[in-house]
Parts: C-alpha cells; structure tokens; sequence
C-alpha cells in the first residue's frame, strides 16, 4: 500500500486550481518542510526544513501548493519517522533544526498552529490562506486523536500531557489549539464515539497526573498540574472533556469511602498539613521541641492556595455544562454518603477502630472537601445571603422522587431533624430544589463527616498529650536519662508532631474565615425559618416553596404562637456543627478571625436564644443543652478551658434580644433534669459548667439581674400552676444538684483520706503489685469524681448565693424553705463542726477543695435569707443539722479565714435563730398531743392548710405535695399522675385544725394568766 493509499485524505485530492494555492514559503514558515523541487540546494530563507518533494509527488509550478495536495503533505509528514534524512539546511540553532525534526505527531501540530496564528497576525495578505491552513493542521489533530493506532510507536495521550504542562497563563493559543481540536473531534464523530475517543487519550494522561500526585505534598506538587486540569474545565465551548475528567475521577457506586482518595480528585483533596491517609505518614512538624510553635502561617499560605485551586476546578466543572454540574454533585453525594460511619467513628463498637479507619477517607481529604464546598457557599453568605433561597424540606425528599426533585444527597430522610415525625406521616416537600439547598446541606454534611470527626479526634489527642506529658515530667525529675524516660520523650515527639498537624490543619485562618461566614448564614436561616407566622406558611405551602427568600429580621417572641412543620425535615446537624465550632472555638489563639467579625455574633446569639429554650424547636433537650455551651463562647470574658484572654462583643450590650437570654437558660437547664433519660453525670457536669458561667456573667448585668427577678415573680404568684413555674423548678433543681454534689463530694473527700491515709502508714507496701495498683486507681477514680464534684457543686452554690442577694421570697416559701435551710445546715456542719476533719485531703488544689470559699458562700446565703423569719425558724427546725453550736463553730471558722464582716452578720443571725427556736418550742410544747389526722403522713408535722389528693385520697399538707411535686408529678402514695390543680382543698378538715389550735392557744393564756 502505497502513502496516498493510507492517507484518509487521499479521496479528497483533486488537480489544484491556482487560485486555491499556498505560497512555499508560508508552508515553510508554518510548516517547516518544503515541497520545492531540489530544495537542497536553493533559497530556503535559511530556516531548517524537512523536504518532501520527494515524497509527495507534486505539480510542476513548485511556486504554490494546492489545498488537497497541502493535506497529503501534511499526513504524510507526521507520518514520517526518520525526518533527519530529509533534513536540509540545518542551522547552527539547535532549537530550530529540533523543531523541524519533530516526530511526536501533536507536538508538531501544536508549534505549527501556533506558527499558523502568528503568521496570520504578521502577514495580513494570507489571513485567508492561513485560516485553511490552520483548518488543515486541526483536522490532522482530530485524525490522530480519534485514530491514534494510524501513528505507530507513537503515544499521543504523553504527547498531549506534555504540550498542555508546558503553557502557561499567558499562553493563549495552547488552549486554542487544545479546544478547537475537541470541538473537530466531537463534529467529526457521534457524541458517544466521539466521548469514547476523547477518553481513550485523555484517559492515560489523567493517570499520568494522578500518579504524579501520589508522591507529592503541599511543597512538593508541581506548578502546571492545575493549569493543566484546568484546560479540561476551561472552555464552555466543549463541555465534553469536563465530562472526561469528572468521569475518570468517578469511582464505582459501591465505593467504599476510602476509595473515593484514590482517585484524581481525592488526591488533590488529600493534599494538607494533616497526613494524606489516616495511618500516616506525617511530613510536617519532624524537627520539634515540647517548646515548638504551635503554628505555621507558611504551611497555612500552601493549604490555602491549594484549596483555592482545587475549589476553582470545581467550581469550573460546576458551571461547564448541565451534565457535568449534575456528575459532580453526584460524585460529592455519593462520596459523602459512602463516607457516613466517619459522622459516628469515635462511638461505633462494631469494628476496630483500624477498620474503621480504613475503609473510611482520611481526616485531609474530607477537611479538603470541606473547604471547597465552604468556598462554594460563599454566595449563600453575606453580603449576598442567598441562604434565604435555601428550602427546610430538602431531607424530606424520599428515595424515589430524587432524581424529580433534583436531589443528589443520598439517605438524606435518615437525617435527625431537629422536630420527630409522627409514624406514618408524610412529611412536607418542596415542589423542586435549586443548586444553593443542594450546596447548603451537603457542606453540612461534609463539616459533619469533616470537622466534628476531627475535632473529637484533636480532643482526644490533647487528652492524651497532657497525659503523657504528665508522665515524662514524673519520670525526667527523677532520672532525665533513663530508658524509660527516653521512650517517653520518643513517645511524646512522635505524639507532639501528630498534634500539631492536626492542630494547623484545622485552624488554618481562611477555611476559618469561610466557616465563620457559613455558620453566620446558617445561623440566620434557622432564624428565619423558625419565626414564620401561619399566614406565611400557608403562603409557602401554596407555592410548594418553603424557603424564607426575604430577611424579616423579627425579635423573638415571648411565646411562639405558631410553629412551622417543615422543621421535622431540618436536620440537627446544622444546629450542631455550629455548637462544634464555637466550642472548638475555645482553642484558637487569640484574635482568630470570629474574634473581629462582629457582625457574625448577632446572628449566632440569636439563634442561639431562640432554639436553647424551646423544646417546640428543637425536642432533642442535650442539643439544646449544648447550645448553652456555644453561648458560653460568646461571653466578652475569659472561659474554662480557652487559650483566650478575652473576648470582644456587644451582644449582651446591644443585641435586641438580650433580654431573652434567662428565660432560655432556665428553660434548657430545667430540660436536663425532665428528659426521662438517664443523663449520666460526667455528661451531667459539661451541661451544666457553661450554663452557671452564663448566670454569672449575666449577673453582672442590671438588666439581666431584673429579668431573673421578673421570673421569680411570676413564680410566686404560679406556684399552684398545672405546670410549675420555670423558675422554681429551676431553683429546685439547683438545691437538689447542691445538695447531691456536696454530699457526694464529702463522701468521696473522706475515701480519699482514708486511702492516702493508708499509703501514708506504708500499708500499700505490704499488698501485691495488682492490689497496689487497684489501689492507685481507686484513687485516681475518686480524685476525679471528687474534683467534678467540686467545681459543680461551688459553681452550684455561688449561683444560688447571686440568686438569694436579690430574690429572696420564693426561696422563703413554705414548698421550699425547708429543704433551703436543711441543706445549708448539713454542709456548714461537715464543714465547720467537729467532723470536719474526715475531709482533710493532701493537695486540696488537685481536687478542686476549698473548704474556706465553700463556708463563706454559705454563709453568705444565710445572711442574704437572714430577713426572713420563716427561713429562721426553718433553720432553727431542721433536726438532722442544727444545734445551738452549729454557728458559734462557724464563727470560729470564718475568724481563722478572715471573715471579715461576715463573722458579725452570723453573730447576729444565730442569735435571731435561737430566738426563733425557743418561740416555736413553746408554741409547740402545747400542740404536742395534736390528733394524729392532723398532722402530715409525710413530714408528721402539723398540717396547716390539708389538701386531698385525687387518686389514693390521703391528706397532705399543700406545701408538701407542692414541694414534691416540684421534682415527681405523681401521686406519692400511689404514683399516679398528679398536677397541682386537681389536689382538693379539705376546708372541713382546715377548720378544724386551726380550731383546735385556737383553743389550745386560748388555754394557754388563761393558764398563764393564773399563774
């Protein structure tokens, strides 16, 4: 077979018509061959060309070449392998003579194109002659692209990767070259052979790519492999080669989530600080001291650049084409749900944790994801705020109507939603979703499967730093040398650099400034959506479209008159990556960027106050309760366990919802205790710690200080109401968990002396090793229970000594006066009278002990109540605790911790008590023969106002059922239901009780008038 026969052009050739000629010397200069007949040895303008004159068999005038005859030419000449022999007038530039000898087909077509447009700009005469030209040299590109098997030896995929890494930004006519040669691939075939074809080039050079970045880190990756990805996403004139690219990176359906790391895009997502994969290895932070830096702002500045790109091919692939928008929202979808057992790694017991990890992608590939997809939502936040377009329903989508409703998430009605579904309801559902919802969940999702996994990890991690830096400092100051010691520091680096990779990785400034702004939005869409009234809602209801669309910016009502059922379908994870943050938040140094951007604290603060007091928002009562912990983030003071110093905001000055803040405090703390779950107590203590220092703080404020006195209030004057009262149930609960911590606190202190004790004596040397290290943890254990302990039950006690200095009634009430002064009086014994003792513990400060501050709290509240002649009496009556000595010890005590003021305010109060005392002994001495029906069967004591209960028809005293009733509504002889409204007034009984008191007043007087 001859070259004309194998030629896919030949049928074309026909005799040139002189008109349609090319002059040689445009051929030569575009071409850089020659068809002039004994070029050898003529005037070829001294450039280094091929000739093929011999080769082509051309028409005698030599002057032109015809179109067909050009086409022939040009075939055969990147057919040509041994182009050296043809070689004439070689230069002394070695770079032309290279060019000329050029045998990789698309290199060749790529230098002549760009020779092609260059000539078209120079010599304004041949722009015709050029243009065909320029069709011809594309052509052949197609020819080899769609037929690559027609140029032996030759590997056109390395070809194309080589000439698309070698542009740059500047280089116009490589991309030119590059899209005109798919758009004549796609004319010249069917969309699928033509897709086929484009796959089966670009295919190994994406490979190449892919292998390229598996040896890479953020230092190490090369410059051009974004720009050379970016020319698959470039140009909407060929959406079809971000087709190519989203569909190699696409593992199978069935992927498990690590695999989604293996692919092209996953390596570029798994480029951070953090390791690529979970196991490591770690390349960042090798040479540390325990001094080190905790930061590296120049690691930071390559995280964030190579997010940014990875973020704009993405983006790019968005917004080619409807396809490719549609196969990258489904390969995210699809990742993100193949990666879910990430969202409960640290709690699931069913698989090692190695398994767990390893079928999972690692932490930098979904904080790499994550940030792309923050980068993605920057519209949705302010200033353009197109999170009002975002619609609640979006996870009541089911499986089947996904693909009508354009939704891509998968498993999305699996989601927890912030309200339960009645069994066999059907939820509401938007008529269609836009890109905006579709973007808004899956980054929750992926800050849910991203960031929460990591920051319980990094929790974890610090735990464990701390600990094994405890035990190398106990170790080095005894012997800094020793084995042991060394294994530690080994230990301890090794640890040390984890950490810090991990630290950086999440705290990188950028992704924090995206987070920030996300949550702002989010925050302000909750509200929103939250605070719609019926008339609205029947509005969206009409339309099938529940989004806010508008900002209505409404102040929080009192009481929510109306709430939106599409709240059964907004998951929790919205409001709970939001407290992940804040919360996270804590370990950030000071002035990280939530710090200056004020504007985000409204937002948060008010969603914050609108979802933690309402359990018609939210039915989960710990999500509420950890709502309080991301208010606690906001307080302009420094906070437990934060590196801050302080903290700059005005939302507790300024915010128009200020006032709201106590109401829902008490209503999430209340909720803690009425859950009817086992709330254990470690958990217990994390809800409660940020609440107290929110009571704190706010007490500071007057305005804050009259909202409790308003509640307080409202309290007296409800305090037989069906549900009782918010603030008494809160007052309740605060002398239960006063009276349980302290106790259990001593209890637990006087172990602790009695263990150190015996360690002390050297009995624990006489024990087995296992005993005497049983014997150790016990220790360890109660010193750990002891100091929770503590720190609540202080906390516990200063609030109710801020409460009881300025409301003092409703804790003098006959339902509480009892319990109040019984509970002072148990403490201030075990801490001032002559057990005390039992409690003294080495290294009080370890255990969180003071008994000092504790006395002088207490002795505060009872000079605060001191005022009030029943709590006087109510001390003077509690026969477990109180005797005449009780405050004479107590004074004793605040002498020696200097007192102050104090010791006579107590002075004063024991003398008032003891008054107290012996008026109410003589009133009792002639009532003690009382009839038995009138006393109370719980506290066998006088009644005074007797009520009936309902169901079991006992007697009681109303401030006994009212007090019980406080912490259990049922009937506490038969535990049946009951509410202070449907106990019976027994006035018959009442009467008589106040009659027999009368008279036997009455004989006392003439008794004592007779004497």
């Amino acid at each position: 077979m001859n070259a004309a026969e194998m030629n896919p052009f030949a049928a074309l050739l026909k005799e040139p018509k002189e008109e349609d000629g090319f002059k040689q010397e445009l051929l030569e200069k575009i071409l850089l061959f020659t068809l002039r007949k004994g070029a050898a040895t003529s005037h070829v303008n001294g450039r280094s060309l091929i000739t093929m004159a011999d080769i082509i068999v051309t028409a005698s005038d030599d002057s032109t070449v015809g179109e067909e005859l050009l086409a022939h030419a040009i075939f055969e000449r990147l057919m040509l392998n041994n182009p050296q022999e043809y070689l004439i007038n070689a230069t002394s530039e070695g770079a032309e003579d290279n060019a000329a000898l050029e045998t990789r087909a698309i290199c060749y077509l790529h230098r002549a194109f760009i020779a092609c447009e260059n000539a078209k700009v120079e010599l304004t005469t041949e722009k015709v002659a050029c243009e065909k030209i320029r069709n011809l040299i594309l052509t052949n590109a197609s020819t080899c692209t769609r037929q690559p098997e027609l140029l032996v030896n030759q590997n056109l995929s390395t070809q194309w990767l080589n000439v698309l890494e070698n542009s740059d930004s500047n280089d116009v006519l490589t991309q030119e070259f590059f899209i005109q040669t798919v758009i004549k691939v796609a004319a010249e075939d069917d969309q699928i052979e033509a897709l086929g074809a484009l796959k089966a080039i670009f295919y190994p050079m994406l490979a190449e790519i892919q292998k390229q970045l598996m040896t890479v880190n953020l230092i190490t990756i090369k410059n051009t492999t974004f720009w050379t990805l970016g020319y698959f996403v470039r140009d909407k004139r060929v959406p079809q080669l971000g087709e190519v690219l989203i569909d190699y990176t696409t593992p199978n359906p069935n992927s498990k989530g690590n695999e989604y790391m293996d692919t092209l895009l996953g390596q570029l997502l798994c480029l951070s600080i953090m390791p690529k994969k979970s196991n490591g290895p770690y390349e960042f932070f090798s040479e540390i001291t325990l001094e080190t830096q905790h930061s590296d702002p120049s690691l930071w500045q390559l995280m964030s650049n190579h997010q940014d790109a990875v973020f704009a091919l993405i983006k790019q692939l968005l917004i080619l084409s409807a396809t490719a928008k549609k196969k990258t929202l489904h390969w995210i979808a699809n990742c993100l749900h193949a990666n879910t057992s990430r969202g409960h790694l640290w709690s699931s017991m069913n698989l090692p944790f190695e398994q767990m990890m390893n079928q999972n992608a690692s932490d930098s590939f979904m904080i790499g994801l994550t940030a792309v997809l923050l980068r993605l939502c920057t519209p949705l936040c302010e200033p353009t705020m197109k999170v009002l377009l975002v619609d609640p329903t979006y996870c009541a989508v089911a499986d089947a109507d996904r693909q009508t409703k354009q939704v891509s998430m998968l498993n999305a009605t699996e989601e927890t939603c912030l309200l339960p579904t009645e069994e066999n309801e059907t939820r509401l559902v938007a008529e269609k979703f836009n890109f905006v919802t579709e973007l808004f969940y899956m980054t929750h999702k992926a800050f849910e499967l991203g960031y929460r996994a990591c920051i319980e990890r990094y929790t974890r991690m610090t735990r464990e730093l701390h600990n094994l830096q405890t035990a190398y400092h106990d170790v080095a100051r005894t012997n800094p040398n020793n084995d042991l010691a060394k294994n530690l520091m080994r230990m301890l680096k090794e640890q040390m650099q984890q950490y810090l990779c991990m630290r950086n990785g999440l705290m990188e400034p950028i992704n924090d400034t995206h987070v920030l702004k996300f949550f702002e939005a989010s925050a302000t869409w909750l509200t929103e959506i939250a605070t719609v009234n019926e008339m609205e809602f029947e509005a969206a209801k009409a339309k099938q479209d529940y989004a806010p669309h508008i900002r209505k910016q409404r102040e929080i009502p009192e009481k929510l008159e109306f709430i939106p059922s599409y709240l059964k379908s907004v998951p929790e994870n919205v409001i709970d990556n939001v407290v992940a943050y804040l919360s996270f938040s804590r370990h950030f140094p000071p002035g990280q960027f939530i710090e200056v951007y004020q504007s985000s604290h409204d937002a948060l603060f008010k969603m914050i106050i609108l979802f933690m007091g309402s359990a018609e928002l939210v039915k989960n009562p710990h999500l509420r309760a950890k709502l309080a912990e991301a208010l606690e983030f906001l307080l302009p003071k420094q906070i437990s366990g934060s590196m801050r110093n302080s903290f700059i905001t005005h939302v507790f000055d300024n915010n128009a919802d200020r006032l709201k803040v106590v109401r829902s405090l008490l209503n999430v703390f209340v909720s803690i205790e009425m859950t009817g779950q086992s709330v254990q107590f470690e958990q217990k203590f994390n809800y409660r710690r940020p609440m107290y220092a929110i009571m704190e703080y706010l007490w500071t404020k007057e305005d804050q200080v009259e909202c409790f006195r308003k509640l307080a209030l409202e309290a007296e004057q409800n305090m037989e109401a069906i549900e009782p009262p918010i603030f008494l149930r809160f007052i309740n609960l605060l002398i239960n968990d006063a009276i349980f911590l302290l106790d259990e606190s001593l209890s637990n202190l006087e172990q602790i002396r009695q263990l150190q004790e015996a360690q002390a004596r050297g009995e624990w040397d006489a024990l087995s090793q296992n005993d005497r290290q049983q014997q150790l943890s016990s220790l360890h254990h109660l010193g750990m229970i002891a100091r929770i302990d503590n720190i609540l039950g202080r906390d516990t006690i200063n609030i109710l000594k801020l409460l009881t200095s300025e409301i003092k009634s409703i804790f003098c009430h006959n339902s509480m006066v009892d319990r109040i002064a019984a509970m002072l009086n148990y403490f201030l014994l075990n801490l001032v009278g002559p057990q005390k003792e039992r409690f003294k513990v080495r290294d009080k400060k370890e255990f969180e002990f003071d008994p000092a501050q504790t006395v002088l709290e207490i002795c505060r509240i009872y000079i605060n109540l001191s005022s009030s002649d029943q709590f006087c009496l109510a001390v003077s009556q509690d026969g477990r605790s109180y005797s005449s000595q009780l405050f004479t010890y107590a004074e004793n005590i605040l002498i020696r911790i200097g007192g102050g003021q104090l010791i006579g305010e107590i002075s004063d109060f024991a003398a008032k008590v003891l008054r107290m005392e012996v008026q109410y002994r003589e009133e009792q001495e002639f009532m003690a023969d009382a009839p038995e029906e009138y006393l109370d069967p719980i506290m066998s004591t006088l009644m005074t106002d007797p009520v009936t209960l309902p169901s079991s028809k006992v007697t009681v005293d109303r401030s006994t059922i009212a007090r019980h009733l406080l912490s259990d509504q049922t009937d506490p002889f038969n535990r049946a239901p009951l509410t202070m409204d449907k106990i019976q007034p027994n006035n018959e009984l009442r009467q008589e009780i106040e009659n027999w008191i009368a008279e036997k007043r009455a004989n006392a007087a003439r008794t004592a008038s007779k004497s």
